[in-house]
């Protein structure tokens, strides 16, 4: 299909979502590029004093019918496009987010020919910064996994630059903080910044530009890519050999459920910051379909994810909600917190941005915002009661559990009642008194050689985040480099950059 046909298919695919204040608000139903152009331009009705979100993905009539029909974001499965490949950039360190978001920027320049104007650049106002990739340089069509798609895309980008994105955004219908809307907590605007300004400027005076919103023009993008195209070919291709792998199994277990390599992973080992929320959500819904108990399922779930950073009170909603996704004869207490479905009062609309209707409902406190089992949605649910002559799962729960159990690295053999000991660490010089001297440690790697196109190495006055010092400056192109470390390949700052070279 040529530029052309693509662009009269997207005209339908014009609807979106609004929220005015929390994400926890009414989803309102919205023309997506007038909304998104009234934030770009600081419209009156776009209200960028306060907070506000837009919905990430576009959709067809059929979202329209299903939100006006329910009230809800929730349960939605039908296809999306966007205009934007989006990358979210978070950090606890803000000053490491300043740096990936850079490194990031100018990697998409590099590798699919983009005018540094073509991307969308900002800081989120609070935590991290937001990449936007057009995808009028691909022109990819809409689909039913067009998010999946979309995330595997990002992944492999951000692999080659060495930056860590969070993958938990590219659900259906996730929302985004909407362009120089404010940020409750920090009172700063989600402003943009041209790649000059997020490379060259310094991270307290990107703050500072934050402090107010300011309009923009959207880019006009003429310029097409042959390398977009061919990475979301792959990662289209990794999206339908993910399913039918997924389908295969299900086939091969007869409908039996199968204790999730992920959930294993997640009790054992936890999850990073950008995939904790949807990890946690998929590994209760896993345990439920093994008719898992909740208090069963807090006990295997909940130290791994406050290991993970995640607060009290969200590690109970997300487990709360895995469990309430999947259907099971086997009813949840109303006790352990998760409502039955409300009945919603009649509609009430009001005029949208750009003129058109506004859905409003009671605030989806308990919904999140997406309608999968893969983390995608925090519905409510209500339980039915265990039909006549239906065996329960308790053995097969008891035998994923076995499994789980036989994996983990020891078994304990202390007698019931003892005290357990403390493990105590091995000593670094270890004495034989059989066999003679003390053995001393093994000599540290040697340090890796320089990659190629390193143009000077030396060390960084700051540690890199995998405790490295050590850093190459490799070329990038004009006569400008980038520093990386040379442990891990991780962006660490800039070497020479402006004026096709100057000094750093």
């Amino acid at each position: 299909m040529d530029r052309q046909g693509v662009a009269m298919f997207l005209s339908d695919f014009r609807f979106g979502f609004r929220i005015l204040g929390s994400p926890y608000e009414d989803r309102r139903l919205v023309d997506h590029a007038a909304a998104f152009a009234a934030y770009a331009s600081c419209d009156p009705k776009a209200e960028v004093g306060r907070e506000t979100y837009l919905s990430a993905f576009c959709f067809a009539e059929d979202f329209r019918r299903h939100l006006v029909e329910t009230g809800s974001t929730a349960g939605f499965a039908g296809p999306c496009w966007s205009p934007w490949l989006w990358f979210d950039i978070d950090a606890e360190d803000l000053g490491f987010a300043y740096k990936d978001a850079g490194a990031l920027a100018v990697a998409l320049v590099e590798r699919y020919g983009a005018q540094s104007g073509d991307l969308l650049l900002f800081f989120s106002g609070s935590k991290g910064f937001h990449v936007g990739l057009p995808t009028a340089l691909w022109s990819p069509v809409p689909s039913d996994t067009f998010h999946r798609t979309a995330r595997r895309f990002a992944e492999h980008v951000a692999e080659l630059a060495a930056v860590t994105i969070d993958t938990g955004i590219y659900d259906r219908v996730r929302p985004r903080r909407a362009p120089n809307s404010r940020h409750p907590k920090t009172g700063l605007h989600k402003r943009r910044l041209t790649l000059d300004e997020l490379t060259g400027l310094p991270l307290d005076e990107l703050l500072a530009l934050a402090r107010e919103p300011a309009p923009f023009t959207l880019p006009a993008v003429t310029g097409t890519s042959d390398q977009a195209a061919a990475d979301w070919q792959a990662a289209a291709a990794l999206v339908a050999s993910e399913g039918e792998t997924k389908a295969a199994r299900r086939a091969a277990g007869n409908g039996s459920p199968t204790l999730n390599r992920s959930t294993l992973d997640f009790i054992r080992e936890g999850a990073h910051q950008g995939d904790r929320h949807r990890l946690l959500f998929s590994a209760a819904a896993n345990l439920r379909e093994f008719g898992c108990p909740p208090a069963l399922a807090f006990t295997l779930l909940e130290e791994s994810a406050l290991d993970a950073g995640l607060p009290p009170k969200e590690v109970r909603r997300q487990i709360e909600c895995g469990l309430a996704a999947v259907p099971h004869p086997d009813p949840l207490p109303k006790s352990e917190g998760v409502n039955p479905a409300h009945q919603d009062p009649p509609e009430s609309t009001q005029e949208g941005l750009d003129g058109s209707t506004e859905v409003e409902k009671p605030p989806e406190r308990n919904t999140s915002d997406s309608g999968s089992s893969e983390g995608q949605s925090c519905q409510q649910v209500t339980g039915a009661t265990r039909p006549e002559g239906t065996r329960t799962p308790a053995a097969d729960l008891r035998a994923a559990l076995a499994k789980l159990w036989t994996l983990t690295p020891a078994t304990s053999t202390e007698p019931a009642g003892a005290s357990p000991a403390k493990a105590t660490p091995a000593p670094a010089v270890v004495a034989d008194q059989a066999k003679g001297p003390p053995l001393l440690p093994p000599d540290p790697p040697p340090l890796k050689p320089l990659p190629p196109g390193a143009v000077e190495t030396g060390r960084l006055e700051t540690p890199c985040k995998c405790g490295s010092r050590d850093y190459v400056d490799v070329a990038i192109s004009g006569g400008r480099t980038r520093r990386d470390c040379r442990n891990c390949g991780r962006f660490v700052g800039w070497g020479k950059w402006y004026d096709q070279g100057g000094a750093p």
